[in-house]
């Protein structure tokens, strides 16, 4: 499949597609002619590059869990961890947006607050 195939189908810009492959998420795609001719495990491998960057993985982070997924079953704990630590990355920026609602919910009550006082309404 071509690049201007792949980058229709998966909905990413064909920059996109160079661009991770020059950073190294992806192995040499074979060129015929010149043209980037992508195979089934490009594929494969793009559908987890994308499926872990809409996550939220930085490239770095997605480039060590693809090479320890395509070194085999015995790297199993090890990506496990790997996606245990941005799970727990998720789980604290979470509940450091939730402080930041609740801190946004107590100025907006106190606003309120104040608003019936000035209008001497009484709590």
């Amino acid at each position: 499949m071509r690049i201007k195939e792949v980058s229709k189908r998966f909905n990413v810009s064909i920059t996109a597609l160079r661009y991770y492959e020059k950073v190294g998420l992806f192995e040499d795609v074979n060129r015929v002619n010149g043209i980037r001719e992508y195979e089934d495990k490009d594929i494969e491998r793009l559908s987890l590059i994308l499926t872990l960057k809409n996550i939220g993985l930085s490239n770095e982070t997605i480039l060590k869990y693809i090479e320890l997924n395509e070194q085999g079953a015995h790297t199993k704990k090890q990506q496990i961890q790997v996606l245990k630590l941005e799970r727990q990355k998720l789980l604290d920026s979470i509940h450091n947006q939730q402080k930041n609602i609740d801190s946004l919910d107590y100025l907006i009550y106190q606003l309120k607050d104040k608003e019936k006082i000035k209008h001497g309404e009484q709590k």
